[in-house]
């Protein structure tokens, strides 16, 4: 008869426990049921906090022992101890406490324990920091801590598929980045059970989509092992495997080859691992029977020693229990031997299980106890991941141009708050390996208060509000705001990546961000939508907060927010494509948003495309983007050929039928505007003029001469398609427009739609110049959203900010119809017939090769306006003043 005691634990350290005792047997139903508290103690999880941090330590020198300085090691291991007295007797002092009755549960616990020698304990509770408690230092289990077999099991569950029988165990073993680590014995140790069926098989760093298929085939895998590196991620709510030397996956972008392992009979998984208490939490939201994890890092040879002993035991029939409990024990010996002890291994095993799990063991037949291992019960899943310890999200190098808030992009707006604050925001963005060996009082403040308290992340949302008070509307300021605050809160959140070109100017003396800011103003602005539908109005931190009082707040299916990474490209290709690499490697990003031009984003959109992340374009026009239809890059701007239908319609309704066009040959945006301008203009009957001084990318450009060309014809107007700002062809657009004094029509594209244009300052210059653009405010077809960006940002804002919103409520909306957002599921979604989202320019949809339904479009004039900064402003072509309404 097998005896399990379950102890429940509904609560947390800050606030108190609510405890349930219940025992019987584990064929039945409890015996006896007793309920109790236990009172507030944050104390106790501080203390584990700095034994973790000790043991970190450790964990250094036992993995490069010939690094090892012998006199820190030892001090280390003094302090290990005295943190561990001060963690048993505080944990003694809790639970024995007589307060609100749980004596009761004590005294009930010790009596079962003293009728029933081998009885299982399951300690029940989705809190993570009771999940991570040493409960083996309860003086309660003294007389029988030999025989006791602890087991973790979840709050929240859902039955299990039922028990596959099979003849002969199939393994499925992956072996994936193995960096400073050996996993080579783990494979030996495998391929010495001779019992294993001959269809197992070895993964040597398989490709995400391999590793995929593997788990999805319909004969099933009785055993899964993986040995690679792992970490535990969103406060131990998942975790994440390195399956080879580029790419790493958390456990929910396999959740439905996972579920399908399951059900063709994956029943235990063992996380033999570094941090793998993130792991297990998310196997068991997917119902996997029973888990075996390492609750810290592991060396290997404790790994190695543990998994021998284990495999010895189990496969003679053993229960899994009561191997594991053995194999525990057999550790003993190397945290007491003499030389090079390897302390607390003991602690690191423990098995995590649904709490409907059906026991079972691995049967054993007669004399052929070593050859022949029948499945009886159930099958058997193990994961073994060794691994180097990180702590959350992975964090961003310095220096690398990428960003969440540990620096500063755009260094042409620096105020010292935001300096302040993104120094804080690079504590705790620094790898948590940087600080192991380093046993310093700034060490475990560091720890604290990036990790625990939050101190620092607290402390920047304030500085970032400051800043934005004192120094102006800065989107950069509000999108680091925007990630400080859903750490500071500890919300969950999903990740997006924005793109932006900080340009050098000509002497490289100063940088160009006005097109980034335009850009971070319309991510930010939606940003900040999610985030604060996700605080009551009168949570403290978002007191002040850039939008309260205005913005619709509405948090991604009420409960998830929205982390913006952000990288700078400098408006270059191969800076570009750098990028891009960048961002694909880090798999917690689910979408990007970018390219600013469409030679960056033709640069990088096959890197995006490789690395299966989807690609919003909400500039890049060039239809050569989707000549050749990639399924990861969608488009919510128009194309250059809804650019030129419009501006070419304009030009005949007007009986404009002779033109002279200005490009750049050598860019796909311009060349092909010119193609497409070309084309439909001659069908319709329209006459092109030649001149040699159409190349606006000529350093030399001369626009007098230009003109003079331009002026042996009659009524002719100057069409103007200049890159965006990979050459002089800006540039020389303006002084075309200022060398015209106003006499012949000009019309244009969008990207000449900015205040570099209406710096010029003059409307008699200005008057006949007529452009393209997305979007306008005025006759935006969703005026809210231009409400709020003039409150928001102190003013309107331009086409680009308002394409970036477009193309983050995308995004936004994507993440909202997956329940579990995948990067696949997110292209799926996106591509659906289905798909919809409502942005500042209307309903967005996509076509099947990626363009945008129905895209939007309009020409704009100019005309004065004495509240704008140049005296002049854009206006809708038939509007007449920049006060008229829509």
């Amino acid at each position: 008869m097998n005896r399990v005691v379950i102890l429940t634990l509904d609560g947390d350290l800050d606030s108190g426990i609510r405890v349930t005792l219940a025992w019987g047997t584990t064929d039945k139903s409890a015996e006896g049921k007793i309920m109790s508290w236990l009172a507030p103690n944050p104390e106790i999880y501080q203390l584990y906090t700095d034994w973790q941090q000790g043991y970190r330590n450790l964990e250094y020198f036992y993995r490069k022992p010939r690094l090892t300085p012998k006199g820190v090691y030892i001090s280390s291991v003094k302090s290990c101890e005295q943190l561990v007295d001060e963690l048993r007797n505080n944990i003694n002092q809790w639970l024995n406490s007589r307060s609100h009755g749980f004596d009761q549960i004590r005294n009930q616990l010790t009596t079962e324990l003293s009728r029933h020698r081998d009885t299982r304990v399951l300690i029940q509770t989705d809190n993570p920091q009771l999940q991570r408690l040493p409960w083996h230092l309860w003086d309660v289990w003294e007389n029988n801590h030999d025989s006791v077999e602890f087991s973790l099991i979840p709050l929240e569950y859902q039955p299990t598929p039922e028990t596959k029988l099979r003849n002969r165990v199939r393994l499925l073993a992956i072996l994936g980045n193995s960096d400073g680590i050996d996993i080579e014995t783990d494979r030996n140790y495998w391929q010495q059970v001779s019992s294993l069926d001959s269809s197992s098989c070895f993964l040597v760093e398989p490709t995400r989509e391999e590793l995929d298929q593997k788990l999805w085939e319909n004969d099933g895998w009785d055993i899964l092992f993986f040995a690679g590196h792992s970490y535990s991620e969103c406060n131990d709510e998942t975790g994440r495997i390195y399956i080879n030397q580029e790419d790493s996956i958390i456990i929910n972008e396999l959740i439905p080859a996972l579920k399908q392992a399951i059900k063709n009979g994956l029943k235990l998984a063992i996380f033999n691992s570094c941090d793998g208490l993130g792991l297990a939490n998310a196997l068991a939201r997917l119902q996997m029977p029973q888990a075996i994890i390492m609750k810290e890092p592991v060396p290997d040879e404790v790994a190695q020693t543990f998994l021998r002993f284990f495999l010895e035991e189990f496969s003679q029939g053993k229960s899994l229990q009561k191997a594991v409990k053995i194999a525990q024990k057999r550790l003993h010996y190397l945290e007491n031997r003499l030389d090079r002890k390897l302390p607390y291994a003991t602690w690191l095993p423990v098995i995590y299980q649904h709490p409907k799990a059906q026991p079972w063991r691995w049967p054993v037949s007669g004399s052929l106890v070593k050859l022949l291992i029948k499945l009886a019960l159930g099958t058997v899943a193990i994961v073994s991941i060794y691994g180097i310890y990180k702590i959350g999200t992975e964090p961003n190098k310095l220096g690398d141009k990428i960003s969440s808030g540990e620096e500063i992009l755009d260094t042409t707006s620096a105020p010292r708050f935001k300096q302040r604050s993104v120094k804080l925001l690079a504590k705790c963005q620094e790898p948590f390996r940087n600080y192991l060996g380093i046993w310093r009082q700034e060490t475990r403040k560091k720890v604290r208060n990036c990790f625990w308290t939050k101190a620092h992340y607290k402390t920047a949302v304030e500085l970032l509000k400051q800043s934005w008070q004192q120094n102006g509307a800065d989107p950069e300021t509000l999108i680091y705001l925007n990630n400080a605050l859903l750490e500071a809160e500890g919300k969950n959140y999903y990740t997006i990546a924005v793109t932006i070109p900080i340009i050098d100017t000509p002497n490289q003396s100063e940088k160009d961000a006005n097109g980034a800011q335009e850009i971070m103003r319309g991510i930010a602005q939606a940003q900040t939508e999610v985030n604060l539908g996700l605080f009551e109005v009168d949570n403290e931190l978002i007191q002040q907060f850039p939008g309260k009082d205005f913005l619709n707040r509405k948090g991604i299916n009420n409960r998830i927010g929205l982390r913006v990474v952000i990288a700078d490209d400098a408006n270059r290709d191969k800076e570009a494509k750098a990028r891009a690499s960048l961002l694909v490697k880090q798999s917690s990003i689910l979408g990007v948003i970018g390219h600013w031009t469409s030679e960056t984003t033709l640069a990088a959109v096959d890197t995006y495309q490789n690395g299966k992340l989807a690609l919003i374009a909400p500039y890049a026009m060039t239809t050569e983007l989707t000549t050749n239809p990639r399924n990861f890059l969608f488009r919510t701007v128009p194309t250059n050929e809804d650019e030129t239908d419009s501006l070419v319609d304009h030009l005949l309704k007007i009986g404009q039928r002779q033109v002279a066009v200005f490009y750049t040959p050598q860019s796909s945006f311009s060349s092909y505007g010119w193609q497409k301008f070309k084309q439909k203009f001659e069908t319709k009957g329209g006459r092109i003029i030649k001149v040699r001084e159409y190349n606006l990318s000529k350093s030399n450009f001369n626009a007098n001469k230009a003109l003079k060309e331009v002026r042996k014809y009659k009524e002719t107007a100057l069409v103007l398609f200049p890159d965006a700002q990979i050459t002089d062809a800006f540039k020389n657009s303006i002084e075309l427009i200022k060398t015209n004094n106003g006499r012949n029509l000009i019309v244009g594209g969008w990207n000449l739609y900015s205040p570099h244009t209406l710096s010029i300052r003059d409307l008699k210059l200005l008057e006949k110049v007529v452009l393209f653009v997305p979007w306008h405010p005025q006759s935006s077809p969703n005026q809210k959203f231009t409400q709020d960006t003039d409150k928001l940002w102190h003013g309107p804002v331009n086409p680009t900010t308002a394409m970036t919103y477009d193309a983050t409520r995308t995004l936004i909306k994507a993440l909202e119809m997956s329940n579990k957002p995948t990067r696949k599921g997110i292209q799926k979604t996106l591509a659906s017939d289905g798909f919809s989202a409502d942005g500042a320019t209307g309903a967005i949809e996509f076509e099947s090769n990626g363009d945008r339904k129905n895209p939007p479009g309009e020409l704009v004039h100019i005309v004065p306006c004495p509240k704008s900064f140049f005296g002049l402003a854009f206006v809708p072509l038939e509007y007449s003043s920049c006060d008229q309404k829509h």
